[in-house]
């Protein structure tokens, strides 16, 4: 017999097919509640003070509710944040007034899983290592997290081995973190080390979704949906890779008018890069488009292959080191 939590989650999904989601985004939208051994923490509880008065390793357990913090907490290695809930919504970190909701630097092999994260502020005096929803952490896991409404990134700041799946990461960024060309932040996701970013949800970030930037080594992202961001919806950038960008959505991006580019996936000054069977459409300048500046390394083994454009046009096609083929 199906037990009542296996029942409720088999509605749950079927529920969101119904309204027009994939079943890739079932687990997204309503996880199960996960099973906990460790500290066990209830609103009110002060979770910074929580966490800075607690060993490394630390399981914390946290249970439906909103938390309001006014500092970032501390991460360490090993740490695992699990939020508990059995409905749609997520238990809340949220501030006001921290740069940081999550502050991982230093640690590693930490997990950050069922929560939802928003409001961290900054601007020019502070940019741009504040407004991050979560910073840092070497080997940092996020799992079903949702991630909003942070001034400057979503995720920022991490260490090697970065872990996004299934997860939301929406709305972060703003004016402030580009109003400089020359320390434009704001993203989705932005990081300088490498990444993965499977099953999730990236949209209608103010200027890129996913940004992998400077030399950041291997970028993988599969199975996830990048639409509405401002700038780009996946932006690779002076790194050597590799990069695998496969099996995704990327529709609508490039909607900020002021963004030096609009396009769907944006490789600029990059090599080693193989993104196929991915389903572009709508994006405001081109699906694709490969561009080489002035910058190390130029462009070299970039595949872009067996994709569906949708009648997205693809740009830098004829690049030396630039394959196109089998998109239709």
């Amino acid at each position: 017999m199906l037990s009542r939590c296996t029942v409720l989650l088999a509605a749950a999904a079927l529920s969101i097919v119904a309204v027009g989601y994939p079943l890739l985004y079932a687990p997204q939208e309503a996880e199960a509640a996960y099973s906990c051994s460790g500290k066990q923490i209830y609103p009110p509880q002060n979770l910074t003070n929580v966490a800075a008065g607690s060993p490394a390793g630390t399981t914390f357990c946290i249970h439906d509710g909103t938390y309001s913090v006014s500092n970032p907490v501390r991460v360490q290695n090993n740490d695992k944040f699990i939020g508990l809930y059995n409905d749609s919504s997520r238990p809340q970190i949220v501030t006001t007034q921290a740069q940081q909701l999550f502050n991982a630097g230093g640690s590693n092999g930490a997990t950050i899983k069922g929560l939802k994260v928003s409001g961290a502020v900054g601007g020019d005096s502070c940019k741009p290592g504040c407004g991050q929803g979560i910073r840092g952490g070497d080997h940092l896991t996020v799992y079903d997290v949702w991630v909003t409404n942070n001034k400057n990134q979503g995720i920022g700041g991490a260490g090697p081995g970065l872990l996004v799946q299934n997860s939301i990461i929406d709305h972060n960024g703003s004016y402030a973190f580009t109003s400089n060309p020359d320390v434009n932040s704001s993203a989705g996701i932005k990081t300088t080390n490498s990444i993965t970013v499977l099953n999730s949800k990236i949209y209608d970030n103010y200027w890129n979704g996913v940004w992998c930037d400077e030399q950041c080594g291997a970028l993988t992202v599969k199975g996830s949906t990048l639409t509405g961001n401002g700038k780009a919806g996946i932006h690779y950038e002076i790194s050597t890779g590799p990069a695998v960008i496969a099996g995704n959505t990327i529709k609508g991006n490039g909607t900020l008018a002021r963004a030096n580019a609009h396009d769907g996936l944006l490789i600029v000054s990059s090599a080693h890069v193989d993104a196929y069977n991915n389903t572009f459409g709508g994006n405001v300048g081109y699906g694709a488009m490969v561009k080489d500046d002035s910058r190390w390394p130029s462009v070299s083994d970039v595949d872009i292959h067996d994709n569906t454009m949708n009648l997205d046009g693809l740009l830098g096609c004829l690049l030396s080191g630039v394959n196109c083929f089998g998109n239709k």
